[in-house]
């Protein structure tokens, strides 16, 4: 058997002071292999980019300062070439030999990254010639209307991502609806050798409804995009709506918990509130009660002063009443004769009698003074008594408030806002599938009104039985090979065009035991593209192959315990020695194989092997 019309000879990132990170591959089977985050999935998504592909690089840490992406080929004829294209995208430069991690190349061809029929100025173009497929044509509706074939036609049939290989809809279609029939025209292409270049459209002049088919394009990439995000985060929606049903009732008991706790918080809070209002009340009262005590006693001591001042009037007016009248010692006049003072009548017992009465009023203001006091003092003694039934209460409530929110509140605030943000999580993840089963709705109307609008003769894209039956002859050959449970009866549903093996769908298995027969139609069609000299790049890249032996979905998928991984590489290693398949993997591949194949390990440990696709930062 010849060798592949090309291969891959090595991938590069190169960048102005970066060290360059380079992998190299050879014919026969090589593996990617080791620890997760070390760049494998990325480096099948690079191969891809320089391929051709228009999907961006994913915008990884390891890349910033990798300006540029290289890819060398070798042909059958021994000849070598080197792609160079910008991180960032648009066209390449092609150059002879293999660069690899040479910085400033001169003297490169230019190619265009957009495809142009018949044009080899062009990256598709460049590809196509090297497999002996430039100017074909592939039919891309019923009208019989064609393109021209690209080689991202050919690239999606041979480079199959992580995503790709465990999707339950055919290897070969993409799922988008408006590419279903070109993308069924490329494999009756690779199968057959022959394009569609001779079909006379059944009525070119048919209008197409542009908008419609757009439209039906763009919600299938949504859908696309949609099943990938939930593939990619493995979200089950019965699973989902199972949890949500159960934080619901959750949620709502602790939500009920909390309500009587702070309730409970609530009353206790407004009771300690009181209790502080009235305490201020008797605190302000009692501070009152002290002011009046203090002015009732000066008003006491000056009660006082004025009965004893009083007091000495009377009592000295009185002796002074009683006091027998006698001659002036100056001048002789006898006491009827004498003159007295113009101020002062000498009426000495008025006097006596008028502080006699101020002495009685005084008194009687001072028994009043004493009875308010002894009241106050009374009224003081009870306001204490109630204040320290007061400080007893606000205590007891203190303490009730310190216990309700204690820790164990606290903890159950934190579960309650933990649950619900746990609840708002799983409705996003479920708008995921309403968002996917809203737009198919809207897909399927749009594609009962295309249909509609197409009621007239077609042109049908169909496969000899003749052929189909030795393809799936092939597939069932692999399968046995490798030792695949129940690998009997395998036969092509053009339907869905896809295989059923031993009675059962192939779409509808597992995602490990999906990604496993991916990899055996993928290698299947290089196998019989080969065998009968029919057109194939010759090399086939797949990501996570065995994927059931790691992440299986449940026991049927489990394929732990089965020599299926020994016979799949032990195969490979036998029956590609002349063509090349790229494989990566969690799992390093048997020892027995590890000298037959060319294997980079990503160890992920800076002091042992290589760390990964990028080499790590100093």
């Amino acid at each position: 058997m010849s060798k592949s019309p090309i291969i891959i000879n090595n991938l590069a990132f190169l960048g102005p002071g970066k060290e360059a990170a380079l992998i190299n591959f050879d014919y026969g089977l090589n593996v990617v292999c080791g620890a997760s985050d070390t760049g494998k999935s990325f480096l099948i998504e690079a191969i891809d980019f320089m391929l051709g592909g228009t999907a961006e690089l994913r915008d990884i840490p390891e890349r910033i300062g990798y300006d540029r992406a290289r890819l060398a080929v070798e042909t059958n004829e021994g000849a070598l070439f080197t792609f160079e294209k910008s991180t960032e995208g648009g066209n390449f430069s092609l150059y002879e030999g293999a660069l690899k991690d040479e910085m400033r190349i001169e003297g490169g061809e230019r190619l265009n990254a957009k495809h142009a029929h018949g044009k080899k100025d062009n990256i598709s173009g460049w590809l196509l010639d090297k497999i002996n497929l430039l100017d074909k044509r592939l039919r891309k509706n019923q009208q019989g209307i064609t393109r021209s074939l690209s080689f991202r036609d050919i690239a999606r049939l041979v480079v199959v991502t992580e995503s790709e290989i465990i999707r339950q809809t055919s290897p070969f279609l993409s799922g988008q609806v408006i590419n279903k029939t070109a993308e069924y025209s490329a494999l009756k292409l690779l199968l057959t050798g022959v394009d569609d270049s001779a079909i006379v459209p059944v009525d070119e002049k048919v209008a197409r409804d542009v908008g419609v088919a757009a439209k039906i394009e763009l919600i299938e990439q949504w859908i696309t995009d949609l099943k990938d995000g939930i593939e990619s985060r493995e979200l089950n929606e019965e699973e989902l709506k199972q949890q949500k049903e159960k934080l619901d009732v959750t949620i709502e008991k602790k939500k009920e918990s909390m309500s009587t706790f702070q309730s409970a918080l609530d009353e206790s809070i407004t009771s300690r509130r009181e209790v502080v209002e009235q305490q201020e009340q008797i605190k302000d009262r009692l501070g009152e009660i002290e002011e009046l005590l203090e002015r009732f006693d000066l008003l006491g001591e000056h009660y006082r002063i004025d009965i004893e001042r009083l007091n000495g009037i009377e009592e000295s007016g009185s002796l002074f009443v009683h006091q027998e009248k006698v001659p002036c010692p100056l001048c002789g006049a006898m006491p009827d004769e004498q003159h007295v003072s113009d101020e002062c009548e000498g009426d000495v017992e008025s006097i006596v009698l008028a502080a006699g009465a101020e002495i009685q009023k005084i008194n009687r203001l001072s028994n009043d003074l004493n009875q308010t006091v002894v009241e106050l003092g009374e009224e003081k003694e009870q306001l204490d008594e109630s204040l320290a039934l007061l400080n007893e209460q606000y205590k007891a409530l203190d303490e009730k408030i310190k216990e309700a929110i204690s820790p164990d509140f606290r903890q159950s605030q934190i579960e309650y806002t933990e649950f619900v943000d746990k609840r708002n999580e799983i409705t996003t993840a479920l708008n995921f599938f309403d968002r996917v089963e809203r737009l198919e709705n809207q897909k399927s109307e749009l594609v009962e009104v295309e249909e509609s609008e197409s009621k007239q003769d077609t042109v049908d894209t169909k496969l000899s039985k003749a052929i189909l039956n030795d393809f799936s002859k092939t597939i069932e050959n692999i399968l046995k090979e490798w030792n695949f449970p129940g690998a009997a009866d395998v036969y092509f549903d053009e339907s869905a065009k896809d295989f059923v093996i031993a009675g059962k769908p192939r779409g509808s298995r597992g995602k490990g035991l999906r990604a496993i027969t991916h990899a055996a139609v993928t290698i299947g069609l290089l196998e019989y593209c080969k065998s009968n000299s029919l057109p194939h790049p010759g090399f086939v890249v797949l990501d996570s192959p065995l994927l059931a032996y790691y992440k299986p979905e449940g026991d049927e998928d489990d394929l732990q315990g089965t020599d299926l991984k020994e016979r799949f590489y032990n195969y490979l290693v036998n029956n590609h020695s002349d063509s090349q398949i790229i494989i990566v993997e969690n799992e390093h591949p048997p020892t027995m194989v590890e000298k037959q194949i060319n294997m980079t390990d990503f160890t992920k440990n800076p002091h042992k092997g290589r760390y990964g696709l990028f080499p790590i930062k100093k």
